[in-house]
């Protein structure tokens, strides 16, 4: 408005203007230009009036702000993407495991974003007992599972990489969502899982989150089950791995308690060492255990050669301060039934070697050290009094090297 207001009136100025130059000219228009000059005066006064009124007037500047609200409707619920999962099976084939462990992988995290809103979900799945397999072992014609892969009996390992099934998955997505309500719901399942896995990876998982505050829970459960193994069906190479999982809840709070029960368990009914007892009572009573693991040596029912191996090896650890480590070392190294390569390796796995570990402590080695020397004096075989000088040398400098470090 301001902008139209100042051009007219430049124009009626230089109009105005250029009209009176003209009229100057002309003498016999003297009167019609006075009247006209008159009536321009007046339209002037107007317009400039106007215009002093336009600039007094501020300018109000308004802004439009559209909002729009836009409503999610592709967000599943936990129920929603549980049922995704007990529908994603990777055991269908090698060329969609990967792409369907993925897809396992991303399901999981959805509930762990869903956050304390899965956990009622989550719980009451838990609570059926079902579950989905993942370990990858596929049944055959008659219904055994076809073993893929390397698979140990005796190693026990809850830091997988992937859930190897899908309740394991899911124990992991309550220990992210965390809380109290998280825990209560893990607790649960450690009060009333049959799986030595589950038991071991809940345990841990606690342990790790309020160390101690379950610690009773973890061990009546890990042995119940060491007592009273439940049966499972079609178990995999995971559910044949339970005893070790149980017995290694129980080395992780150093528990002696169940130590009568694994000497019991040490020489099975079929004459095979159990080793998971063997390691538990190993770990746990370490020296305070060679009476047991010397007793179950020299049980009748044991007479697989390889078997009592596990057993002497175990022994012979504590050769030297051990009243029955000495003993067996000594039938070892004098029966000549034996054959010389095993004797040798007796005696030196004294100063280690492959598969042992070197002796640090000087009173250690100095026993061991005495040891041969008593023991060479009514030996006679020659390759055997090698060994034994052999590892005197080796026991010698690692005691020197210990003395100088002192």
């Amino acid at each position: 408005m301001k902008t139209v207001i100042a051009v007219l009136v430049a124009v009626l100025v230089v109009f105005g203007g250029g009209y009176y130059l003209g009229s100057k000219r002309n003498a016999e228009k003297a009167g019609q230009l006075a009247a006209t000059e008159a009536g321009w005066q007046n339209e002037k006064a107007f317009l400039e009036q106007a215009l002093a009124e336009a600039k007094r007037k501020q300018v109000e500047v308004r802004t439009v702000t559209r909002t729009s609200s836009t409503t999610v409707t592709n967000k599943l619920s936990a129920q929603e993407v549980l049922e995704k999962l007990l529908k994603l099976n990777p055991n269908v084939g090698e060329e969609a495991r990967s792409r369907i462990f993925r897809q396992i992988v991303h399901h999981l995290q959805m509930l762990v974003d869903l956050g304390p809103e899965a956990l009622p979900v989550v719980q009451a799945f838990l609570q059926q007992n079902r579950d989905v397999d993942y370990v990858g072992e596929p049944l055959n014609e008659s219904g055994e599972r076809i073993r893929t892969g390397f698979t140990s009996r005796y190693v026990a390992r809850t830091d997988f990489l992937v859930p190897p099934s899908l309740r394991l998955g899911l124990i992991d997505v309550l220990d992210q969502i965390g809380g109290e309500e998280g825990e209560a719901v893990l607790a649960e399942v450690l009060d009333t899982s049959g799986r030595g896995v589950e038991v071991a990876y809940v345990a841990r998982v606690l342990e790790e989150t309020s160390p101690g505050k379950y610690r009773d829970n973890a061990l009546k459960a890990a042995k119940d089950l060491l007592a009273n193994p439940p049966s499972i069906d079609l178990p995999n190479r995971i559910d044949e791995n339970a005893r070790a999982y149980l017995y290694q809840v129980l080395a992780m709070y150093r528990d002696t308690s169940f130590a009568q029960v694994a000497q019991e368990q040490l020489v099975m009914p079929d004459g095979r060492v159990d080793r998971q007892a063997l390691g538990y009572l190993s770990n746990t009573l370490k020296e305070q255990g060679v009476p047991a693991l010397y007793a179950a040596y020299k049980n009748p029912r044991l007479t697989n050669q390889n078997e009592r191996a596990h057993l002497q090896n175990a022994v012979l650890a504590y050769t030297g301060p051990s009243v029955e480590a000495n003993e067996l070392f000594k039938q070892i190294i004098s029966d000549e039934k034996v054959p010389a390569a095993i004797r040798s390796y007796a005696i030196v796995g004294l100063a280690g070697g492959v598969g042992k570990e070197r002796p640090s402590d000087p009173q250690l080695i100095q026993s061991r050290l005495t040891l041969l020397h008593n023991f060479r004096s009514y030996l006679k075989d020659e390759k055997i009094l090698k060994s034994i000088d052999d590892t005197k040398i080796v026991l010698e400098q690692i005691l020197a090297r210990q003395t100088d470090k002192q």
